[in-house]
């Protein structure tokens, strides 16, 4: 069936055209520019090897849980994070609107990254040497922002199976594909044995360090996407005979297969060219334009490196944009096209002080970039505490039984009685420090 009814009767919902459709959309939505731009200089700055332990188990016991907690929340009350969690209890749908506002707010500013990449791409493909230091001094940033936020839109607004599946399976197998041509050149390069070393080898003393566990578990919440409702509302959309523990280990074990591959390719072509392998979020947009204006055929390259960030800024920003769209569309029974439309002016508005901040005006708060800012708020910071939100509502609020049996449907497993106690117990309490530790980090 195309459609399934509502949960309380009042209006159809769309559903995944097939797993693998879901599987893509889910992949695609996981996999962003935390893969590939954040990923490795987030490693670097940690200590190359080391960091992939913590990072590891955070994916396997925080990760995966919480993802599988969204889909089932989703698949259960079929609704948006709002709808969703007022039918858990009433009182709870002020949780789900602050997890939406959260998300938009993240996705008023990823869209200006996503902008940024859309215009190496565009720049590089015609030739144009492009240095990030040229480029933020113009308005090319607001510009290419705008572009993205009406592509984002156009996306969504055509639905589920015509807007986002349908993109995510062409963008998606794009983007690994993309991902393998890079991964052939960099390994060939001269020095990429020693970026590898530096990559895998672990300094097992910086385990002792709880700051790289606080940024292992940050990174792989940014990477996953959860606490952002966007696995929820993804769940509404999804089967019940799909089985929500296999295909949320498929989906984080290929988010994290990526960002690994991601990791060979940047440091085997940081360390070739004997640049600074932690040189932070500048990495992408700085440090690699650099190498490619270096290297043999490095227009070419460089084409093919920011089409790859492009392809997974893109999925990542239709997911994103999705979570409000469904509570629009469930809450006030407004058509598709009208709620992406909206949330795209609102977008515009939150996220033009961002684009400014990389432009010639510069706009600062408290002597820091917008964009940086609302980074370390949402990003970091208030992306955590929606995360504990869903959490602590779903598996407190929500009968044991409910979520157990979403959980045990169709697994062979039946997991859901030990990954319930998880979720109440024991990752509230890692979410609570690890919100807390940031806090007093960035103070």
């Amino acid at each position: 069936m195309i459609y399934a009814a509502h949960q309380e009767g009042t209006m159809p919902r769309e559903r995944w055209s097939s797993r693998i459709g879901f599987l893509l959309a889910g992949i695609g939505s996981a996999v962003g520019l935390g893969n590939i731009w954040r990923f490795p200089y987030i490693v670097g700055q940690n200590g190359g090897g080391a960091f992939l332990i913590p990072y590891l188990i955070s994916i396997l016991l925080l990760g995966i849980p919480l993802m599988i907690l969204e889909f089932a929340v989703g698949r259960h009350f079929r609704g948006s994070t709002v709808s969703s969690l007022k039918r858990i209890r009433n009182e709870l749908k002020w949780i789900g609107v602050i997890v939406t506002i959260v998300s938009t707010v993240i996705l008023s500013y990823y869209l200006v990254i996503t902008g940024w990449t859309l215009a190496f791409f565009i720049f590089m493909l015609s030739g144009t040497e492009l240095v990030f230091g040229e480029f933020i001094q113009t308005y090319f940033s607001p510009l290419f922002f705008v572009i993205v936020v009406f592509m984002t839109s156009f996306i969504v607004a055509k639905g589920i199976r015509r807007g986002i599946e349908r993109t995510s399976t062409i963008m998606v197998p794009a983007l690994m594909g993309l991902l393998a041509v890079m991964v052939v050149y960099a390994l060939t390069l001269p020095k990429a044995v020693d970026g590898i070393s530096f990559y895998l080898t672990p300094d097992f003393s910086r385990l002792l360090d709880y700051s790289v566990w606080i940024a292992a578990l940050g990174q792989a919440f940014f990477s996953l996407s959860v606490g952002s409702g966007i696995l929820l509302t993804y769940g509404s959309y999804l089967d019940e005979r799909v089985s929500l523990e296999s295909n949320s280990g498929i989906i984080a074990l290929s988010d994290s297969l990526i960002s690994f591959i991601s990791g060979l390719v940047v440091f085997s072509i940081v360390f070739s060219f004997n640049f600074e392998p932690a040189a932070g979020p500048s990495l992408a947009f700085a440090t690699l334009p650099l190498i490619f204006m270096k290297v043999p055929y490095g227009f070419l390259l460089a084409d093919v490196f920011y089409l790859l960030l492009f392809f997974a800024a893109l999925t990542s920003a239709i997911s994103m944009l999705e979570v409000g769209v469904a509570v629009l569309v469930d809450e006030t029974s407004m058509s598709r096209l009208k709620a992406a439309s909206l949330l795209s002016v609102i977008i515009l508005v939150l996220g033009f002080p961002a684009a400014l901040s990389y432009s010639r005006i510069g706009l600062q708060l408290l002597n820091t970039p917008v964009l940086d800012l609302m980074d370390r708020l949402f990003g970091s910071l208030a992306i955590i505490f929606t995360a504990l939100l869903i959490s602590v509502s779903s598996t407190w609020f929500c009968p044991k039984r409910t979520i157990v049996n979403q959980i045990n449907k169709n697994t062979k497993c039946n997991l859901g009685a030990i990954i319930f106690f998880l979720l109440k117990y024991i990752i509230p309490l890692a979410l609570f420090f690890v919100l807390v530790s940031s806090i007093i980090g960035y103070a």
